[in-house]
């Protein structure tokens, strides 16, 4: 793991982003509405006896200061808050997290890039590595489908890291391979922005992905594929849809994030999929960009639609052939 020294030392965005998210993590985790709520969860009952409310109100302005992204400056602090929440959540572990690290970072090299990498959770460097001859680790030189799969099918931001990673990464000389893990990224930030906490800092940790890295991979690489999509919304409104997670064109994210919104609400009047985490996180990831507008039509006309993925995918292939 990266240290606290470490993240001190992220840029002034980045730091904001990394506290705000380390915050929302802790008031999610703690069930908690508020800052104040915040604080008063995290005392003892002794303590929660000595001090009063006027005491807790003052005390949790720090929270508020955090929630808006202020960093924090001391480390005891972090222990503190560790120690009270208890394993298995490390407040330290968010701040210090290798995405800040890895998107903070406007001129990464592989060494850079792999450095990110090992310093996630086992799992995750187990799928993207393997041991040398010297006991050290070397990263894999194709990674399995099923590693892939796992990758795009979790919810957190360890996946997320992995994604961002591979963009980053030199593409192979037709591009392809990079344009395809753009898409796989901008996709699983939408979706990781609805279905977590992750959508307190969604669309500034996009804009600040932008801000680092669209200049220098739009001079280094040819773009295979366009940087938005042409959709139209169901009331004739006409928005673009990022195919890319690093552009030159800057799509405010919140726009799609709600059409994805509201293509799963119709999907649950449909019949396609109920109101679960799962099927929400199963719709998610079926959702395609290059189809998002059949998948629109479809959800949205009045004859009967099909009531399995697997139909729906041969409707949308039919109709992207046709190009009806």
């Amino acid at each position: 793991m990266y240290t606290f020294e470490q993240y001190l030392k992220l840029s002034r965005e980045a730091k904001s982003l990394a506290t705000r998210y380390g915050c929302a993590c802790l008031k999610a985790h703690l069930g908690a509405l508020s800052a104040y709520e915040m604080k008063k969860k995290l005392l003892t009952d002794t303590e929660k006896i000595k001090y009063g409310s006027d005491w807790l109100n003052k005390s949790s302005r720090f929270y508020n200061k955090k929630e808006q992204g202020e960093p924090i400056v001391r480390r005891h602090v972090v222990d503190d808050i560790d120690r009270r929440v208890k394993p298995p959540f490390s407040l330290m572990s968010l701040l210090c997290h290798p995405l800040w690290q890895l998107t903070d970072n406007p001129n990464p090299t592989q060494n850079s890039i792999n450095e990110a990498l090992m310093n996630l959770p086992h799992r995750y460097v187990q799928m993207l590595f393997k041991e040398d001859g010297d006991s050290g680790l070397v990263r894999r030189q194709k990674v399995s489908r099923q590693a892939i799969w796992k990758i795009n099918a979790s919810t957190d931001i360890h996946a997320l890291t992995c994604l961002i990673a591979f963009c980053l990464e030199l593409p192979s000389s037709k591009n392809n391979r990079l344009d395809l893990a753009q898409l796989s990224a901008i996709r699983y930030l939408i979706k990781l922005s609805i279905i977590s906490v992750f959508s307190t800092v969604a669309e500034d940790f996009y804009i600040l992905l932008n801000q680092n890295f669209s200049a220098t991979l739009a001079t280094k690489h040819d773009r295979v594929y366009s940087d938005v999509w042409p959709y139209r919304t169901p009331d004739d409104a006409q928005i673009m849809i990022p195919m890319r997670i690093i552009n030159n064109c800057h799509v405010n994210i919140a726009t799609t994030i709600n059409v994805y919104k509201k293509l799963y609400q119709k999907a649950i009047q449909r019949g396609l999929v109920n109101k679960t985490n799962e099927d929400e996180q199963k719709f998610y990831n079926f959702i395609c960009h290059t189809e998002i507008q059949h998948l629109t039509d479809i959800l949205y006309q009045d004859a009967q639609i099909p009531d399995n993925f697997s139909d729906l995918k041969h409707l949308l292939f039919e109709r992207t052939l046709n190009r009806k």
